[in-house]
């Protein structure tokens, strides 16, 4: 096994590094006042083409691997992990074309999708769903040419932000099987009219969705007819991605914490000498070191897997699992090294704190991750 990285692995760390400290950062506080993703800040995402690593050329990506993409994710999110979130929720809508669309579908949106001319999200969870998709409520009848589409969807990260959404929904016609449908957020009846008030994850924009008589052509069916019904193979093979997407958000904040207890215990001092000389908090930085490395190669490795086109459904959730947990301890003995300036706003351990939550429960609570880490054992 070799685990080097390649020159261009390494520019895509570094690029995505340099963005996120001088581009990013300067912007943080303005991002937890407004909760609002800065569109200066799409723009520029855009220009280095962080929406389309992993995917083809052919469609407006630039042809590289999950293995780059989550290095992005990774070095934005130790900044600021709601713009790595932002960028995986884009490629859950992506990837849900461009793994399940027509031909068709992928010409007219992924273009768009990425290269960052329009944002996507993705919508399953509802009031009722949890982790059920048989709980979906929000309902697609076809009306000639047309879906009319009515529903509620909850949690949508970017839905406030123009672009596209894929919608999953019960098929009136297809005995409630779950088909989905790709809508654009100008259509008549699509509506978000609220941001969620959140913990964390302030710059990364989420608001409930209600469809009402939304009209789209059938066309817009992901798959065509023959992905009627077929939601639920949609929804776990996409999801996947995304928890691959979480993992390097914690890997990212995990290292994020780890460089902000390391600087606190060299700078401040008691009894005459750095605190980075007493063996307690030397104990604690280096069990964050263990968590933040092997959070690492795990992530990487589930990434290096998907880029081989191996089916990650387990693999996935155990990286989730693993990873979520190990930036929530690293994240919490940061803390500790910091004592009561961890508390402080004016410390990014304590945004840190409040943001790396989160990555516990989307995208599936960790409850579910350990039934399915179990069932891939289990088979």
């Amino acid at each position: 096994m070799d685990f080097s990285l390649t020159e261009e692995q390494v520019m895509f760390k570094e690029t995505a590094r340099k963005f996120a400290e001088t581009e990013i950062a300067p912007l943080i506080h303005q991002m937890e006042e407004t909760k609002r993703t800065p569109r200066e800040l799409i723009k520029k995402m855009r220009d280095l083409s962080f929406y389309g690593i992993q995917y083809s050329p052919e469609y407006g990506g630039i042809g590289s691997t999950y293995l780059e993409y989550a290095m992005v994710i990774e070095e934005l999110s130790r900044v600021y992990c709601s713009l790595g979130g932002h960028i995986s929720v884009n490629c859950l809508c992506a990837g849900t074309i461009n793994d399940f669309g027509t031909e068709e579908q992928k010409k007219k949106y992924l273009p768009q999708l990425l290269q960052g001319d329009a944002v996507g999200s993705f919508a399953f969870t509802e009031p009722s769903t949890g982790s059920d998709p048989g709980a979906i409520r929000t309902t697609c009848v076809r009306d000639g040419k047309d879906w009319i589409i009515n529903g509620e969807k909850i949690f949508i990260t970017n839905s406030s932000l123009p672009g596209y959404i894929v919608v999953f929904c019960k098929d009136v016609e297809k005995d409630n099987k779950i088909t989905n449908i790709i809508v654009p957020k100008d259509a008549k009846g699509y509506s978000t009219p609220k941001l969620v008030e959140k913990l964390g994850m302030n710059g990364m924009e989420v608001a409930d969705v209600i469809l009402e008589d939304v009209r789209v052509p059938f066309e817009n069916t992901t798959g065509g007819e023959a992905g009627r019904g077929k939601g639920f193979t949609m929804l776990t093979t996409e999801i996947a991605i995304g928890k691959l997407g979480i993992s390097a958000e914690c890997l990212g904040m995990a290292q994020g914490a780890l460089d902000e207890a390391v600087k606190y215990a060299k700078e401040r001092v008691q009894r005459g000498k750095p605190i980075s000389n007493f063996q307690t908090i030397q104990w604690l930085l280096g069990e964050m070191s263990a968590d933040v490395e092997a959070a690492r190669y795990y992530t990487y490795a589930t990434a290096y897997w998907k880029s081989q086109k191996k089916d990650i459904l387990f693999d996935s959730a155990r990286t989730r699992l693993f990873v979520s947990q190990a930036c929530h301890r690293v994240v919490s003995n940061a803390m500790q090294v910091l004592g009561a300036f961890s508390y402080s706003k004016e410390f990014n351990v304590e945004r840190i704190f409040r943001d790396m939550k989160l990555a516990e429960i989307y995208e599936g609570v960790n409850e579910i991750q350990r039934v399915m880490a179990a069932a891939g054992i289990l088979r």
